[in-house]
Parts: C-alpha cells; sequence; structure tokens
C-alpha cells in the first residue's frame, strides 16, 4: 500500500485527491491532500494518516485547511473558509473524517465518513510506477547528432529547457526514486534536519521557509547528493548532451537521451511566482534558484523543476492531452556517436572541469584526454 496514489474526484465538485504513504515499520505513515478545481473556489485539505499493517486499513484522519494553491491557511483564513463552506453547503466541512482503504493490484480504493454526520464516499485510485519504463518515443526528425545540432542552434534562447540522461529512464526525481513518498515529511523532518550543516558552509543568510531560499537550499542539497524533489535542467542543449553522454560506452545499445521541456509555454499557464511543494495540488514548477553554495550552477546553466508528483512524464502527458499542446519531447542519439560528439563539445569549452570547477574537473579533463579512444 506504500506509495503515491492519484485520483479524479467526479461529480458537481471535481478535483484531485493525492494520498503519500510510507510504510515506517509498525504502520504505513503519510498524508492525503484533497484539492478542488479552481473555478469552484473552494480550498483544499490535508489528511494526517497513520494507517495499521494488517487489515482493517482504516484511520481518523482530522482536517487541516490549506490555500487552493498550497500551504497551510493561517487561523483567520481557516476561520473565514469554515465560514463560507457552512454558509454556501448548509453545514462545515467535518473535523475530522473516518478513512478506510482497500488495495487491489494497481488500485486504492479510498472510502470516508464524517463520525458526526451521514456524509460519506469513495473514491479508486491509481498507483503511480516511477520505475516502470518510459512511454515517450524519440522525435523522428532528430535521430542523429548532425540533427540535434542544427535544430538547437535554431532555437530562441530559454524557450526550451534540457536534460541529458546516460539511459531512456523516466523522468523521476531523486526522492521519488527512492522507497519514500511522504514529502511533507521530507520538508519536515530531513531539511530542517540538514539546514544547519548547510548554513555552517555558505556566507548568505539563507532563512527556512521563505519561499524563494528554500529552492536554494534544496538544490544545494541536490547537488551535494541527497535526495530531493528537483530535476536537474539546463538552459543549454549541448550541455545537456554532454550528460548524456558523459559516462556511457559507445559500444552500448541503450539510447543516450535528452529531455526537451518547452518550458515557456508551460509556464504560462502552470508558471507560479514561487513554489509550495507540498501540501499543494499536483504540480510542476521551473524554479531558477539563488546560485549560492554551488559553484557549478553558473557553468552547468543550471535550473530546476520541483515536483510533488511520482511519474512527471504521465503528469505531463495528462496536461498535454488536457490542453492539446506539446510541452516534453525526447531526442535519442546513437550511443556510438560519442566519440565524435564529446570531441565538438570540447571544442565548444564543454568538458568536465568547465562543468564541475576545482582539482576533480582538472583531474577528469585530464583522464578523458589521455585515456579517451582515438577518432
Amino acid at each position: 500500500m506504500e506509495g503515491q496514489w492519484l485520483g479524479k474526484v467526479e461529480g458537481e465538485l471535481s478535483g484531485t485527491l493525492r494520498v503519500e504513504l510510507e510504510d515506517r515499520g509498525n504502520d504505513f505513515q503519510g498524508h492525503a491532500y484533497l484539492h478542488y478545481d479552481v473555478q469552484h473556489g473552494l480550498p483544499g485539505f490535508q489528511f494526517g494518516l497513520s494507517v495499521p499493517k494488517v487489515p482493517p486499513f482504516t484511520a481518523n484522519a482530522e482536517t487541516i485547511y490549506l490555500y487552493a494553491n498550497g500551504g497551510i491557511m493561517t487561523r483567520e483564513d481557516k476561520l473565514r473558509a469554515e465560514q463560507g463552506i457552512a454558509q454556501r453547503f448548509n453545514e462545515p466541512m467535518p473535523a475530522a473524517l473516518d478513512v478506510s482503504f482497500e488495495p487491489e493490484g494497481e488500485t486504492l480504493k479510498v472510502k470516508w465518513a464524517s463520525p458526526d454526520t451521514e456524509e460519506n464516499g469513495e473514491i479508486v485510485l491509481t498507483g503511480t510506477d516511477p520505475k516502470a519504463p518510459s512511454q515517450i518515443v524519440g522525435r523522428r526528425d532528430l535521430t542523429t547528432w548532425d540533427q540535434f545540432r542544427e535544430w538547437a542552434i535554431n532555437q530562441r534562447p530559454r524557450q526550451y529547457i534540457f536534460r541529458g540522461q546516460a539511459l531512456p529512464l523516466k523522468l523521476v526525481s531523486s526522492f521519488h526514486r527512492t522507497w519514500r513518498k511522504d514529502l511533507l515529511s521530507w520538508i519536515e523532518n530531513d531539511v530542517s534536519a540538514l539546514f544547519g550543516a548547510v548554513m555552517e558552509r555558505i556566507n548568505y543568510p539563507l532563512r527556512l521557509g521563505d519561499l524563494g531560499h528554500n529552492s536554494a537550499i534544496w538544490s544545494i542539497l541536490q547537488h551535494h547528493g541527497y535526495p530531493t524533489p528537483l530535476l536537474d535542467w539546463t538552459l543549454s542543449p549541448f550541455v545537456a548532451a554532454y550528460f548524456a553522454f558523459q559516462d556511457r560506452e559507445f559500444s552500448e545499445e541503450a539510447a543516450p537521451r535528452i529531455y526537451i521541456f518547452d518550458q515557456a509555454e508551460w509556464s504560462k499557464r502552470y508558471g507560479l511566482r514561487a513554489f509550495v511543494a507540498d501540501p499543494a495540488p499536483p504540480q510542476l514548477v521551473v524554479m531558477e534558484s539563488y546560485a549560492i553554495g554551488n559553484p557549478r550552477s553558473g557553468p552547468q546553466q543550471a535550473l530546476s523543476i520541483v515536483t510533488n508528483i511520482a511519474d512527471v512524464e504521465a503528469f505531463i502527458r495528462e496536461r498535454e492531452e488536457a490542453d492539446g499542446q506539446t510541452y516534453l519531447t525526447v531526442c535519442d542519439l546513437p550511443a556510438d556517436e560519442k566519440p565524435r560528439i564529446v570531441r565538438e563539445l570540447e571544442l565548444m569549452g564543454i568538458t568536465y572541469g568547465s562543468l564541475f570547477p576545482g582539482l576533480d574537473g582538472i583531474c577528469r579533463d585530464m583522464r578523458d584526454r589521455n585515456f579517451a579512444r582515438p577518432v
């Protein structure tokens, strides 16, 4: 039953329900988030969950009010929201719900009932599988390095962002690739515990809780190997190409992949000035965080996508179908083109040393230069 589960709320009041559960030994712990579609003008709701590992899988979940775009309401705003709901529907939102879960294969049936009224309902959620094969097929017009290079140099800067991967795997954040899925627990516990270690090593007065500073803190953790809900991207198609090919042997069969994301069009419709990863509706936000404590950020022309969704590809595809627009495509290049590609990238000034300043970068550059196969 652990994992992230998503479902659509149908009926007069449409929306989404997201459940995130982790196996914590004695029980499953996590949170559920109910967010109505924006046209309904309703707040969101968060429910803390502690579910036994043996049937019946039940929990009593306290209702916590959220802003429509994410974040826990202040006491004053919660009172106003409670009054508004009571006036609009002639009854208040229950202060708590009795919830039961029925897992069956790839689905999770969630039943709920109010202990104080006769209100009840159920919804079937679908599990996410971040480790499943990517369903995106490479572009037919970009099957060679020459085609990709020619296409790339003719694009408007900052229209697209790029991500290079050595294998054609799904887009999944490092956090969501782990067994953990309760992102709110990560924010409240992991980040708070690591914040002191981060502040000891930088000279900028970052404040935990400031939305702009949060992205900088998370970025520092990401670039030092700690799992985060961030995906690393770059503004440069050629930096992305380097990351796709840097650790590949040219004889391998699986194609290195370059993801191409139309961040300009996506941000017009879904962009936020700041992000609240959890508690928030399902979201994917392009962020350019402060380049603090990360000397690699500038050379790599780095930026990040922050998301509270485990299966990013499925989320984007759903939006593409709804909007009638393509946001995400991929370029799969032949692995045996690596010697030529790496040589051209070096002529562009894109090497390990330029992207990772320091002694490690210098040694890696010398290794690549002196131990590379002749071309």
